[in-house]
């Protein structure tokens, strides 16, 4: 029984230095630090056999924050659970018997209660979730946002516990391990005239245009910008939000394949007949870039790849020249 409680101290102790490391130290970190090294874009890819003036790249032009942080629910976190660690050492699982086991006990129980009681209140949102903004200040930044910039979407960590834990919702775990958990492209929407709306796929929906830029008030994000987007064929992004649409957009079209790096549908279409059934939100993107004549250096494979939102913004890429689409009678 000591055994297990040794082995049990002793992993909440290493998750819990990991926690106070990042929350110190690695706040600004681009990613969870021990996955960092997957987010690395590929230095050789079609980019670096293109002409100059054929390269391409992705800027940050604007950074929002919707979602309050949490930092006080943090401490009080780690500190309950490290009372409670220690707590728990000196009663169970220290050689020497303590003396005091009454006072430790107590504080075991009460650490462990404050523990589960901040934690809870956390995670079914009893704290404010939202940052309060004016109508105004958020118009000027919305306004800021172009047909075309990418939207790397971030979330607060008890905001992602939340969903994951109290909602169910695996997709989430990509904003605990990445600097982005989410990725949309900001587009024209077909059938909406003015409308700028946020291109994307995601788990039981599949490829959608289901949120608009005016939905970004309450999350986390940054914008980034690909130069020379004149270069970009608008015609072709029509028809790829389109035609992606018809064969991802329904509730088998998030590619959870893709989302564990085991296989990527087609990346490179050509056609409005190449598209694949199924995406996942980084990879819909870089798909409907090269179909518009973008080719990204984050896509030069299709098996065991991960593509992440963040190498899919950090990348260069070149632009192409692909043949005409079909004509419409």
């Amino acid at each position: 029984m000591k055994f297990i409680i040794r082995l049990l101290v002793a992993l909440v102790t290493i998750i819990l230095g990991y926690e106070v490391i990042h929350l110190i130290w690695l706040r600004d970190m681009d990613g969870w630090a021990v996955l960092s090294w997957i987010e690395e874009v590929n230095e050789n890819g079609p980019s670096s056999r293109a002409e100059t003036e054929n390269v391409g790249a992705f800027s940050q032009v604007n950074s929002f924050d919707g979602e309050k942080s949490l930092f006080l629910i943090d401490i009080l976190t780690l500190s309950s659970l490290a009372i409670m660690v220690l707590s728990a050492w000196v009663l169970w699982a220290r050689k020497k018997v303590t003396s005091r086991r009454r006072p430790w006990s107590r504080t075991f129980w009460l650490s462990l209660g404050a523990f589960i009681v901040v934690t809870t209140f956390a995670l079914f949102g009893s704290f404010p979730k939202h940052t309060e903004i004016s109508d105004e200040e958020w118009s000027r930044i919305v306004n800021d946002i172009r047909v075309g910039d990418v939207i790397g979407y971030r979330k607060e960590k008890w905001s992602a516990r939340r969903e994951l834990f109290a909602e169910g919702k695996a997709t989430v775990l990509g904003y605990r391990l990445f600097k982005y958990g989410h990725l949309a492209i900001v587009v024209d929407d077909p059938k909406v005239p003015g409308r700028k709306a946020l291109f994307t796929s995601q788990g039981q929906i599949g490829a959608n245009l289901d949120e608009d830029i005016e939905t970004l008030r309450t999350h986390n994000w940054d914008s980034w910008r690909l130069d020379k987007w004149d270069r970009v064929d608008k015609d072709r992004i029509r028809e790829g939000v389109i035609r992606c649409q018809e064969k991802a957009g329904h509730f088998f079209g998030y590619d959870y394949s893709g989302m564990f790096s085991l296989w990527n549908e087609n990346l490179k279409p050509e056609q409005i007949n190449d598209f694949g059934d199924e995406y996942i939100c980084s990879t819909v993107v870089v798909t409907l870039l090269y179909f518009a004549g973008f080719e990204s250096d984050a896509t030069p494979r299709q098996g065991l790849d991960l593509i992440t939102p963040l190498q899919v913004v950090k990348a260069k890429g070149h632009f192409i020249e692909l043949p005409d689409l079909p004509k419409v009678d």
